[in-house]
């Protein structure tokens, strides 16, 4: 019997996990029939994201998703010499989403996003894109793929327009929408310029218009903002939120917490490769508490509780959670008790500001030094 080392490295892969590291023959026979078990596994629940996604094991253990999500991550893996970047990470994105994936510096963001589109090998893992595995099957899974990860070269002596040409020549793209992905990112004007004589921002909106080529159901964006003016931001943000209308799902990577807020419906926070947390942005159903500015705190919370509406008192004012369409009969609850209200405003807290909480929370700033 062949010694399990020996096996062929896409299926040791997945049988490694039963054994020790560093086992004797005996605890490699020992252990052999738990690894067995472990390929011929029924389906399991695997949680993905913010949900329990089924996923089925073929017999060389590789996971195939059942869900018709356009972006599946499945436990993903990198490490570099022996230390890991990225740790057991899972994500799923359906079409249409927009996700932010935010992070401090060196979180595993860009490597994350790397090996989605199969510019980095995973250590352990998966990634699917429409149902297709970028390891085994890259051009089917990227084949509806648009991004801007890193720094993107062009030509300097052509133009823009002439870059784009040249690379719709190379991918087999037709030429047909070219005119429209300089539009979108506002370079029309600019797009006979040799590209020589483009600013930051302009070269970034070529790259932009690049990943728009292939008309993509999936767009992966990383810091896409550096170097762009606030019109420039505005137009790309509005050409983003039209896109996800229209069912292109969007994983956006960006520093720019206000950018992110005002484009994407769900941001996942990751710390030292690891999920951290998720966050809701702007769904329906969540209802930010109302603050109602009165002269007497005390007893507007009393006259609350009175109607049945729970209420805290703050500085000057009391806050309660309710329905929007509760908020008239609280304020006419206040009046008639004669409570003078001085006005009613929405409590929210900023994306910023629970990035903060979150990572505060997750590493703690030592003794004797600021939060």
């Amino acid at each position: 019997m062949r010694c399990p080392h020996d096996l062929p490295s896409r299926r040791w892969r997945f049988i490694r996990p039963a054994f020790p590291p560093h086992a004797a023959p005996g605890d490699l026979l020992l252990a052999l029939p738990r690894a067995l078990s472990f390929l011929t596994a029924q389906p399991s629940d695997v949680r993905i994201g913010a949900g329990l996604v089924r996923v089925r094991r073929n017999q060389t253990g590789e996971a195939t998703p059942l869900a018709t999500a356009i972006l599946q991550l499945d436990r993903l893996w990198k490490r570099y010499r022996g230390r890991p970047v990225v740790r057991d990470l899972s994500l799923l994105v359906q079409p249409g989403e927009a996700v932010g994936l935010l992070g401090p510096n060196g979180a595993g963001k860009t490597t994350t996003l790397r090996m989605i589109l199969g510019l980095v090998e995973p250590s352990g893992g998966e990634v699917f894109i429409r149902g297709h595995s970028v390891r085994r099957e890259r051009s089917r899974a990227l084949a509806a793929v648009g991004a801007v990860v890193e720094e993107s070269r062009f030509y300097g002596y052509l133009s823009g327009r002439e870059n784009l040409l040249q690379a719709c020549l190379m991918r087999g793209l037709p030429s047909t929408r070219l005119a429209e992905s300089l539009a979108a990112v506002g370079l029309t004007q600019a797009a006979d310029r040799p590209v020589r004589e483009y600013s930051l921002g302009m070269r970034q909106r070529l790259a932009l218009a690049l990943a728009l080529l292939q008309d993509p159901q999936l767009l992966i964006l990383d810091e896409p903002m550096n170097g762009l003016d606030p019109a420039a931001i505005q137009k790309l943000r509005q050409h983003l939120v039209e896109l996800t209308r229209r069912g292109v799902a969007l994983l956006l990577s960006s520093h720019l917490l206000s950018e992110v807020e005002q484009v994407c419906r769900r941001v996942v926070l990751i710390d030292q490769g690891s999920l951290i947390g998720e966050e809701p942005l702007g769904g329906e159903g969540t209802v930010p508490p109302t603050a109602f500015a009165v002269d007497d705190p005390p007893r507007a919370v009393a006259v609350l509780a009175a109607a049945g509406i729970p209420a805290r008192v703050g500085e000057n004012t009391v806050t309660a959670s309710l329905p929007r369409q509760e908020i008239p009969g609280a304020l006419r609850a206040l009046l008639d008790a004669q409570v003078a209200v001085y006005g009613a405003t929405a409590v929210t807290v900023s994306l910023e500001e629970r990035y903060l909480a979150i990572t505060r929370q997750k590493n703690p700033a030592p003794d004797g030094e600021p939060a």
